[in-house]
């Protein structure tokens, strides 16, 4: 079926009040639009309403209106369409929210929300803020749904009890006069669900601001949106939250003795580790493998800004010299260099880590890499899957702690295995004494040596393999 000489139907993708929403192709520019068909037996007066206010907005989380039809039977608005998943069904997948994730999706929501707030000469009060009309896309949170979204004129009007319960602000099921202050309730109920969502004990830090944005007086809530968002934002950077935030350690170079040795997957995992233990980490990928990049189009990460999370996993692809992502000042930053060793050893940092193969044919890359790096104060030695024969030779020969990656087939999900090595790791501090460091390969398992035939060290689907 092809509405208006334009529009090729593909399917139904939801029903809302009186309307219907269809996924769409424009058949000239072959792009996906969504188009929402309302009856002219219903009332078509709010949905029209909702398409000409999306037409004088203009911001990038809110989707755009192309055009309004008719015909004998129905109204038809095209709008544009957000491919992804609400924030909804996100919550269902409880790794996915994580502290972070908390703080930067409802700040998103709250530019928005602020955007819309201060709209001249009336500002538009959204009134209907859930998690359902959140859509987490490959661009970052898109706000959908501006169905009963009205301008507030200077008195102020009334509205009825339109909107879902549990986010709706007293005044609205009383039919009283609403405000900015209405979305700020929504906001905080929307906060309150994510942290119930997550359901760790750090995230009930957010709880106060929470519980303040919806306080059942209006007069008790922040003022306005930037009041929220600037005590959010205190919150989170204070000392209270950042205890775990270690004082000294803000950059870590990994690097391996040759291609294909696991360092991307060991530097993922760190960042995993790091993030679950609240201590923001940002991955950057600074090889030229671009499997960063691979990984991300295969799917499964939700983009923020240019970061992009997959549960408590936070980095970025190796962008070209043009792009800039925002990175936290407060962040810890994981380099994976690859097997790129010179520039790596280049690279000031406060850790380096080294990935070294443990079969006897690799050693002779090993102590090329370990020659660079041997002079570097904080630097350790890491043999991926050795044994504590391999490792103890290393020991030896370098008179320093070698510690062993585990037997891991996903980067993303963090094992008590690796937990316990980078807990050793981050603790260590100038290696010991040399008698101590010759000791040490005892942090090496003993694993079978057919262990080592086959490395799957990619991230994502972990489709490639060490050659050899």
């Amino acid at each position: 079926m092809i509405w208006f000489d334009r529009y090729l139907v593909l399917s139904e993708i939801g029903k809302g009040s009186g309307s219907t929403v269809y996924l769409v192709r424009h058949q000239k520019l072959g792009e996906y639009r969504a188009v929402k068909r309302i009856p002219k037996s219903s009332d078509t007066t709010r949905q029209i309403r909702e398409a000409h206010i999306l037409n004088h907005l203009k911001h990038p989380k809110i989707p755009r209106i192309y055009d309004i039809e008719e015909d004998d039977e129905a109204c038809y608005i095209v709008e544009e369409y957000i491919e992804g998943e609400s924030l909804e069904a996100v919550m269902l997948q409880s790794s996915f929210i994580t502290l972070n994730f908390i703080y930067h999706t409802i700040m998103e929501v709250a530019d928005i929300l602020e955007y819309l707030h201060q709209l001249k000469p009336y500002p538009v009060i959204y009134q209907d803020l859930k998690a359902e009309h959140i859509m987490i896309t490959k661009q970052g949170i898109r706000l959908i749904d501006f169905g009963i979204a009205a301008y507030l004129d200077d008195t102020g009007n009334k509205f009825q009890n339109f909107g879902t319960p549990e986010y709706c602000a007293p005044e609205k099921e009383k039919a009283g006069i609403i405000s900015v202050k209405t979305d700020i309730y929504s906001l905080g109920k929307l906060l309150e669900a994510m942290i119930n969502a997550n359901g760790e004990k750090e995230s009930q830090c957010l709880m106060r601001i929470a519980k303040k944005a919806a306080a059942y007086e209006a007069d008790e809530r922040y003022p306005t949106i930037g009041a929220f968002k600037k005590d959010l934002t205190e919150h989170m950077h204070s000392k209270k939250f950042s205890t775990n935030q270690k004082h000294l350690l803000k950059k870590i170079v990994v690097a391996g003795s040759q291609p294909h040795i696991g360092t991307t997957h060991a530097a993922i995992a760190m960042n995993v580790y790091l993030n679950q233990k609240n201590r923001l980490c940002i991955y950057k990928e600074e090889n030229t493998s671009r499997m960063m990049r691979k990984a991300i189009l295969e799917g499964g990460f939700l983009k923020e800004g240019g970061l992009y999370r997959r549960g408590n996993f936070l980095g970025m692809p190796k962008y070209g010299a043009g792009v800039q992502a925002d990175i936290p000042k407060e962040a810890i930053e994981i380099m994976d260099f690859g097997s790129d060793i010179a520039k790596a050893v280049s690279e000031e940092a406060d850790r380096y880590l080294l990935l070294t193969g443990s079969k006897e044919w690799e050693m002779e890359a090993a102590k090329t890499a370990y020659k660079a790096f041997k002079e570097k104060a904080e630097f350790t030695m890491i043999v991926n899957y050795g044994s504590s024969r391999i490792a103890k030779k290393y020991a030896v020969e370098y008179g320093r702690s070698i510690y062993c990656f585990p037997l891991d087939a996903d980067p993303f999900y963090m094992t008590k295995e690796k937990e316990k090595l980078f807990e050793r790791l981050l603790e260590q501090k100038g290696g010991g004494s040399e008698a101590e460091k010759c000791t040490k390969y005892w942090n090496c398992r003993k694993y079978l040596r057919q262990w080592g035939n086959t490395f799957i060290h990619s991230i994502g689907k972990l489709c490639s393999k060490r050659s050899g």
